[in-house]
C-alpha cells in the first residue's frame, strides 16, 4: 500500500530552472542593447576624427556667414572708436570730398555746400578742412562723458557738447572746420553757400541754415540751446 501511494504522488514543478532561464535571456538582451550603443558611439567618434580639414573649414565658414548676416551696418558698440564711428585720424587733414564716414554720412546737401566753399576758399589760398562731421551716437556719448568730467556739471558741459540724442553731428547736419583762418573765412563767406555759424561760442561749427545767398539766422549762445 505504501508503495502504491508513492507511485501516484505528483512530482513538483521545476520552477527554479525556468526563472533562471528568463533572467539569463534578459541579461543577454540588455547586453546586446549596450553593445549596440557602444558601437554607435565609437563609429560617431571615428567619423568626427576622420572628418577632413576642408569640411571643418566649410562648417566654420558657414557659421561666420550666418553671424555676418545677423550684423547691422551700425558701428560696434564696444571697443575703441574707429573711422566707422566718424573718427578722423589725428594729424590728418581731410576735406568734404574725403572717403571717410565722417564725411560720407553727412547730409548730402550740407556736404555739397562745404565742398563748394572749400573749392572757392582754395582760390583765396585758404585751405579749408573738415575737423569733424558725422559722428556715431557712441562717439558723441564719449565726447559728452568727457565734457562732464572736464566741466563737472551737465549745465556747463552742455554749453560745449551735446548729448547723443540732441547732437546735430549724430544726424549728419553739422560740420566743424579748421584751421582758424578757415573758420573766419567761412564765417564771412558761408552764407553764399547757405552755411552759417550756429553757436556764438563755437566759431568752427557750421550748419546748412539758410538758402545759398540768404541771411543766416541769429546765432544761439551755445550748444545747450539746441544740438551741438
Amino acid at each position: 500500500m505504501v508503495s502504491m501511494q508513492t507511485t501516484n504522488r505528483t512530482a513538483p514543478r521545476p520552477t527554479r530552472p525556468v526563472r533562471s532561464g528568463i533572467l539569463m535571456l534578459l541579461a543577454i538582451l540588455l547586453g546586446t542593447v549596450l553593445a549596440a550603443s557602444l558601437v554607435g558611439l565609437i563609429l560617431l567618434s571615428v567619423t568626427s576624427w576622420l572628418r577632413s580639414p576642408d569640411e571643418t573649414a566649410t562648417a566654420s565658414a558657414s557659421s561666420v556667414t550666418v553671424s555676418s548676416d545677423l550684423t547691422s551696418d551700425e558701428p560696434p558698440q564696444t571697443g575703441p572708436l574707429t573711422a566707422d564711428d566718424g573718427l578722423i585720424p589725428a594729424q590728418t587733414d581731410i576735406t568734404a570730398g574725403a572717403d571717410l564716414p565722417a564725411v560720407t554720412r553727412l547730409d548730402p546737401a550740407l556736404r555739397a555746400a562745404v565742398e563748394a566753399a572749400t573749392a572757392d576758399a582754395a582760390l583765396d589760398d585758404q585751405p579749408l578742412y573738415v575737423t569733424t562731421g558725422w559722428r556715431s551716437a557712441r562717439y558723441q556719448g564719449q565726447l559728452y562723458d568727457e565734457g562732464l568730467a572736464t566741466y563737472g556739471s551737465e549745465e556747463v558741459a552742455r554749453q560745449f557738447v551735446a548729448t547723443p540724442e540732441t547732437s546735430t553731428h549724430v544726424t549728419g547736419t553739422a560740420v566743424d572746420v579748421g584751421p582758424l583762418d578757415a573758420m573766419y573765412w567761412l564765417i564771412e563767406h558761408g552764407p553764399t553757400y547757405g552755411l552759417c555759424q550756429t553757436y556764438a561760442n563755437e566759431i568752427w561749427h557750421f550748419e546748412l541754415a539758410t538758402t545759398p545767398g540768404g541771411t543766416c539766422p541769429e546765432m544761439l549762445p551755445d550748444a545747450s540751446h539746441l544740438g551741438g
